[in-house]
């Protein structure tokens, strides 16, 4: 069931790449984050009033609640910086690398060891990243740079949420992660943004989507299940968002998948079923 939600997850975050890339081109970046994350920040603060207003004081919850914000900031406003200067198709490679940079940031931070079957599942699924998402006609450009913020930011976020979760309330946390990264985004928008703000009816409904479902639902169930599995487990499965997000382009904008971003998203569907299996069977044994 967990794996189920961390699959639902992808699906909807694979939603997100054109709703973001469309958005980006009418609305500061900034104020996309601070609206998306402050929604679910209020959202978020009304139910733990109501479910338990005690631990909304918990400062060990306030604190990693607000680390992990910032990189929830960083890890959103670099991917929608990225997105005005490349493809989704970049973007959605190079923000799921964030799969490589797990592993080691679990190794040189914690010193915790991969086996095999890690290892193995992290290379099927880089490959197949690539062969899905990554077109050899468009160049490296600044966007790919700056979107490897990103991948860094967000596999940081991984490993920190999957600490700090263990260690106090999941709720509060998510709460405080919101309040984090709408202050940090505001405080952005005020110091780098002179010009007037106008936002359509269209562009509300985007916000709303990327506030409540993409940001909300989401973040709240990939810190949360972290109480139960691993940071790895977690990047790997979310490494299906470029697979969903291509299913999207197909159904929503009539793209076309060739036989290199089929054998790409074959790969990374392999790469999920080595490490969802051969690990359980591990864990049996």
């Amino acid at each position: 069931m967990k794996t189920f939600w961390l699959i639902l997850v992808s699906i909807v975050w694979g939603s997100t790449f054109f709703i973001i890339k469309d958005t980006v081109g009418s609305v500061n970046e900034n104020l996309i984050v601070f609206i998306r994350t402050s929604q679910a920040f209020i959202a978020m603060f009304i139910f733990q009033l109501f479910k338990d207003p005690k631990q909304l004081v918990n400062k060990k919850a306030i604190l990693y609640g607000f680390i992990i914000g910032v990189l929830l900031a960083v890890t959103y406003t670099s991917q929608t910086i990225g997105l005005k200067y490349t493809s989704t198709g970049h973007s959605a490679f190079i923000t799921s690398s964030a799969v490589l940079f797990v592993p080691f940031i679990l190794f040189f931070l914690f010193k915790i060891k991969l086996v095999k079957v890690d290892i193995l599942a992290v290379v099927v699924v880089f490959a197949g990243l690539f062969l899905l998402t990554y077109d050899f006609e468009t160049k490296m450009n600044v966007g790919d740079l700056i979107t490897i913020i990103t991948a860094v930011s967000c596999g940081f976020h991984i490993v920190m949420a999957g600490r700090f979760v263990k260690k106090t309330d999941a709720v509060t946390i998510v709460t405080y992660q919101f309040l984090g990264a709408s202050v940090m985004s505001l405080l952005a928008f005020l110091l780098l943004n002179n010009e007037p703000v106008t936002l359509s009816a269209k562009v509300w409904v985007s916000l709303t989507y990327l506030g409540l479902i993409g940001t909300l639902f989401c973040y709240f169930i990939s810190v949360w299940i972290q109480k139960y599995v691993s940071s790895l487990k977690v990047a790997i499965i979310f490494s299906l968002e470029p697979v969903f997000a291509a299913i999207f382009g197909y159904i929503f904008i009539n793209e076309i998948l060739n036989s290199k971003e089929l054998l790409g998203a074959s790969l990374i569907l392999l790469g999920v079923i080595i490490h969802s299996i051969v690990k359980n069977k591990t864990k049996s044994l």
